[in-house]
């Protein structure tokens, strides 16, 4: 990661969307993602690839007022708490 990168926050997060049960969509963060100066493209940095290999990239805003709005077919999830 650039020494600029690290200086910055991330305009998005990465996340693999899984659909659950009763039609609730568990949000797993896998990366990060630093929109180019010239604001033409990102660059994406990822700890994961999804299996499917779809990634949804969301800005922390967006994901702010979901929690805050209670949306239920958001949720996050922390998958660690089901094992």
């Amino acid at each position: 990661m650039s020494e600029e990168q690290t200086a910055r926050k991330p305009s998005h997060d990465a996340f693999q969307v899984s659909n659950g049960q009763n039609d609730k969509s568990y949000f797993n963060r896998i990366g990060v993602a630093f929109e180019h100066g010239d604001k033409k493209g990102f660059n994406i940095l990822l700890d994961a690839v999804p299996v499917d290999g779809k990634i949804t990239l969301r800005t922390p805003q967006e994901r702010l007022e979901q929690a805050r709005d209670g949306n239920t077919s958001a949720q996050s999830h922390d998958r660690e708490s089901e094992r």
